[in-house]
């Protein structure tokens, strides 16, 4: 697998995955050892788990950030990474890397998954909103609209 193949986030995942050390502080400016422990974490779980984990870790990082994380989000997070310093210094040392391949990595779009339902809609997909059309008016429109959580990405 090439660096050049994998995003930031599919990079620490395979981090984490690796017998990377927990305290290990970066050698330079182009480390070998650890783009040989990214290819070590995807030689362990394969390029579609790396890549499904991945996206369910960009999906709590986004609820988190936005305090929608619920206590079933947040267990079957811990499950897949109990050890946050070494998540942390994996999410580090994956970002570092990005910088080392030329050209820069293209956006892959990695999706957003949430690890269970969309603490929002409940799974529905779906939100019933009010829709302001005229403030001065008092004029609105009800009605469904995709669920900006689980059906947008959880980035609007």
């Amino acid at each position: 697998m090439l660096l050049e193949e994998l995003e930031a986030m599919e990079r620490a995942v395979a981090l984490y995955a690796s017998d990377m050390p927990n305290g290990y502080l970066l050698q330079g400016p182009q480390d070998a050892a650890v783009v040989g422990w990214i290819n070590q974490g995807v030689a362990r779980l394969g390029r579609e788990e790396i890549r499904l984990r991945a996206s369910r870790l960009l999906g709590h990082r986004l609820l988190w950030l936005r305090d929608m994380t619920t206590p079933e989000i947040n267990r079957r997070h811990k499950k897949r990474f109990p050890s946050k310093r070494r998540l942390g210094l994996a999410e580090s040392l994956a970002a570092i890397t990005i910088g080392w391949t030329a050209p820069a990595p293209a956006v892959r779009n990695l999706p957003a998954l949430i690890d269970g339902p969309c603490p929002r809609c409940d799974d529905a997909g779906k939100l019933w909103v009010n829709r302001v059309i005229d403030d001065a008016s008092g004029w609105y429109e009800e009605g469904y609209v995709p669920c900006w959580v689980c059906q947008g990405g959880g980035a609007e």
